[in-house]
């Protein structure tokens, strides 16, 4: 009897020192206020905090998105050289707008608007004089205007309408004859160049306002879906922009895009060497006139009137007005916006009343 009791006394003893062991805590918190035990609330790592979105930012001349904001350059409109024996041209592929317009003699001559001319943008041109209904256009965009010489109108309205005006003329550090195409028999008048590089570093050197002042809008809006339901067929276009002059446009259903066609041959950029085409093409039927300078000078009323749009094999009609420091404004046939789809447009402006549109 005695051993068992002492055997009792013993594990008492072990259970004692085990309890003093653990703190009389058994993995639980003791409340010295209460006696109470909680348990242990395990703290989860705070979670990192997500990276804000990146902003985007969108071409104001295509509506594309850009990976930096070029929003407030003023774009550049480069007189464009559109006869038959001095093409091809080279960098209107990189143009966001070219407007095509009719010129003495049943010729055309188109204005490309750039809204970003950088280093890599390549050679330019070739580059002809202005014309006074150009100016239209450039003001509207509020662009830096660029040609080489101009009519006597145009050069007197350069100046009472204070356009930016960069003229081939003068700029000897922006501009340069081809020697390649003067070897190579071309006319002295289509030989006028610049490069991209030439035309930033030169640009840098002058006085004009590189940016647009506070509350400029082109007025173009973009949209990701054609606004043509509903129109009439347009696969292929046909614009007479006179009475001899056409200008043709293929819609291509795998780009989604119309492939353009000038003087029965393929619109090529010399620089690439491939063929123009663009998402959006606008015929704004324009009147012209007889202008005072002679040898078959135009005149052109820029204010706006009715046309029609062009966009994935659709046709659509729209009213258009230009307006200096307001862009270019379009509405559908009902009156309400029409928005371009996002991407490149192709502007022709034919004669009211010797052009027109047929399309297929």
């Amino acid at each position: 009897m005695k051993r068992v009791i002492a055997i009792l006394l013993v594990l008492a003893m072990l259970f004692c020192l085990c309890a003093c062991g653990n703190g009389g805590q058994n993995n639980a918190n003791t409340n010295t206020d209460t006696g109470n035990t909680e348990n242990v609330n395990v703290v989860p790592e705070p979670e990192p905090e997500p990276e804000p979105p990146k902003p985007k930012y969108y071409n104001p001349l295509s509506g594309e998105e850009t990976e930096e904001d070029i929003s407030s350059l003023r774009p550049v409109a480069v007189m464009l050289n559109n006869i038959s024996y001095a093409m091809p041209q080279h960098s209107n592929s990189a143009a966001e707008i070219l407007v095509e317009m009719n010129a003495e003699g049943n010729i055309t001559r188109m204005l490309g608007i750039y809204q970003n001319i950088t280093a890599e943008t390549g050679r330019i041109g070739s580059i002809r004089s202005a014309r006074p209904y150009y100016l239209d256009w450039a003001l509207a965009f509020d662009s830096l205007y660029i040609s080489v010489g101009g009519s006597n109108t145009a050069n007197a309205q350069i100046k009472s309408r204070h356009v930016d005006h960069i003229n081939g003329m003068g700029y000897t550090n922006i501009f340069y004859r081809d020697q390649e195409r003067k070897a190579a028999g071309y006319a002295y008048e289509h030989t006028m160049f610049m490069t991209g590089e030439r035309f930033v570093n030169g640009f840098a050197e002058t006085d004009f306002r590189k940016v647009h002042e506070d509350g400029f809008d082109t007025a173009l809006k973009f949209t990701e879906e054609a606004q043509t339901a509903g129109g009439t067929a347009a696969s292929a276009v046909t614009v007479h922009m006179n009475s001899k002059k056409v200008t043709l446009f293929d819609y291509d259903s795998a780009s989604k895009k119309y492939l353009i066609s000038e003087h029965g041959d393929k619109f090529i950029d010399g620089n690439t060497g491939e063929q123009v085409s663009v998402k959006n093409v606008l015929v704004l039927h324009t009147k012209y006139r007889r202008g005072p300078d002679g040898g078959g000078t135009l005149l052109a009323d820029m204010t706006g009137g009715k046309g029609v749009y062009i966009c994935e094999g659709k046709m659509i009609d729209i009213e258009w007005a230009l307006a200096e420091g307001k862009g270019l404004t379009l509405k559908k046939a009902d009156g309400s916006p029409l928005e371009l789809m996002r991407g490149h447009t192709f502007v022709c402006c034919p004669d009211a009343d010797s052009g027109g549109v047929d399309a297929l």
